[in-house]
């Protein structure tokens, strides 16, 4: 008995380590969790409806585990013009992830979508091809549109104040699930005006602020835009190919149910 049992002692502590060592290997794993922030857009065509925010996070295991060392080390990144968050800073490809790169440093962070977006809401009047330049909407005659024809909404589809409103809300959001009072927030291009801003009028809330190759335009008015009238979506059919009007038909019965069922708009 006591040479099988100096035999078998080997074997128990090799698995032993195995196990201790998958428990480690796991801990250091990057999680991924996806959130959907309600908020009453200030966007000019969808002003006062519920929609949804898209709010991409990775962290590690033993950060959330940790949560009462989070006070300085919860970020919230916040994309430009031409790409979503998820596209901007966790790209899964090497090390290109910004977001796993500080996640694996014990960072607890964030990615959000502004409206228009990514996985957030999207403006009805995006989906009017009307809405784009002449020689865009040449490539969708006749597959989408009968023929050519001119913008029924000719002004940007969202506004730095209704961008300011998202991010208010999505960083009051991140405040409440993480129990902190600052976040530090790093945007890059046109999220720099975007989210310095926001830290301007809300210095409170931002622990640091990041802005990387920060976009701006000094020939810009600097009077707000006039607030655009709503737009049915009977105003976006007339140019439509029957197909067409089968999937905008669709979306206006997600668009009915946004009071009933929030989460259905905009998300995919």
């Amino acid at each position: 008995m006591i040479k099988r049992a100096a035999l078998c002692l080997p074997w128990a502590i090799a698995i032993l380590m195995l196990a201790q060592a998958a428990v480690a290997d796991d801990s250091s794993q990057i999680l991924t969790v996806d959130h959907y922030v309600s908020v009453h857009s200030t966007v000019p065509s969808i002003a006062g409806q519920v929609s949804q925010l898209y709010v991409r996070e990775r962290l590690r295991p033993a950060t959330a585990l940790r949560a009462s060392s989070l006070a300085d080390r919860v970020v919230l990144f916040i994309h430009g013009a031409g790409t979503p968050a998820e596209v901007g800073f966790d790209v899964p490809y090497q090390d290109y992830s910004w977001m796993a790169y500080l996640a694996q440093a014990g960072f607890d962070v964030f990615a959000m979508d502004v409206t228009g977006y990514g996985r957030s809401t999207r403006p009805l009047t995006m989906n009017d091809p009307c809405n784009l330049a002449k020689e865009q909407q040449v490539q969708f005659v006749p597959i989408l549109l009968s023929a050519t024809c001119a913008a029924r909404y000719g002004r940007h589809m969202t506004t730095i104040a209704s961008d300011w409103n998202d991010i208010a809300a999505v960083v009051d959001y991140i405040r409440a699930l993480r129990h902190v009072e600052k976040l530090n927030l790093v945007a890059w291009s046109l999220g720099g005006p975007r989210a310095g801003g926001y830290a301007a009028q809300n210095p409170d809330k931002v622990q640091k602020l990041v802005l990387l190759a920060p976009a701006y335009n000094r020939m810009m008015p600097g009077n707000p835009p006039a607030q655009v009238p709503a737009e049915g979506p009977a105003m976006i059919r007339s140019h439509m190919t029957s197909s067409t009007r089968i999937g905008i038909g669709r979306l206006d019965a997600r668009i009915n149910m946004t009071e009933q069922q929030p989460k259905a708009f905009g998300q995919k």
